[in-house]
């Protein structure tokens, strides 16, 4: 499995720290937040179904390569690879139907429910577009507004703008967070339980306390 064969196929994927001490004893990866940034090699089948292969230390020595130059091909590879996809939130849940009136319906309630979901073209693992380059600076420079991010699970996030939703409350979110993380989310699919904020004067994403 040769670097030069395979280097255009690294992506990134989001897990949670704490929860992969066993894991991260055994892949290269970045510390992000409460997160870790780990690598793999990435495949599409013509269903659309993601194929990987995870980037152990061993491969990647074997390569002759560090983490930073791992880093550096995901960020390259994972937008141009997975893609990106940001709709509203109810948009998102008639998605997953064939009813075309409640999809008309769900697009014109959207404009008015300040919910977006962010993800990758495929859905799987898709949070890890929390990380491409410049993508909160930009949908916050479109919405001109700091933004609240909900860690859904390692698929999918939700952005809220706090311009559009002035009266939400980070403790109540934070507790919602916690209850679905527990009730229903499945077990390798949980993210984080914390908040993130994204401040669009410093180009920052911090845990909210």
């Amino acid at each position: 499995m040769t670097y030069e064969k395979f280097n255009k196929n690294i992506v990134f994927k989001l897990i949670n720290k704490d929860k992969n001490v066993e894991l991260l004893e055994t892949v290269p990866y970045k510390e992000y937040l409460d997160l870790a940034v780990v690598f793999y090699i990435a495949h599409t089948n013509d269903d659309d179904s993601l194929k990987c292969k995870v980037i152990t230390n061993e491969l990647m020595t074997s390569w002759g390569v560090d983490v930073d130059a791992l880093m550096g091909l995901a960020l390259e590879n994972t937008p141009r690879l997975l893609g990106l996809k940001i709709r509203g939130i109810l948009n998102t849940i008639a998605s997953y139907t064939d009813n075309e009136e409640l999809q008309s319906v769900a697009e014109e309630e959207d404009n008015d429910l300040p919910l977006y979901v962010a993800t990758n073209n495929i859905a799987m693992h898709g949070a890890a577009v929390l990380i491409y380059r410049d993508l909160l600076k930009a949908f916050a420079a479109r919405k001109k507004s700091d933004v609240y991010i909900i860690p859904c699970s390692v698929h999918e996030l939700i952005m809220i703008p706090s311009v559009e939703c002035p009266n939400i409350d980070p403790v109540e979110i934070k507790n919602l967070i916690f209850y679905v993380n527990r009730n229903e989310l499945k077990e390798e699919d949980f993210l984080s339980d914390n908040l993130y904020f994204y401040n669009v004067h410093n180009d920052e994403v911090t845990i909210v306390k």
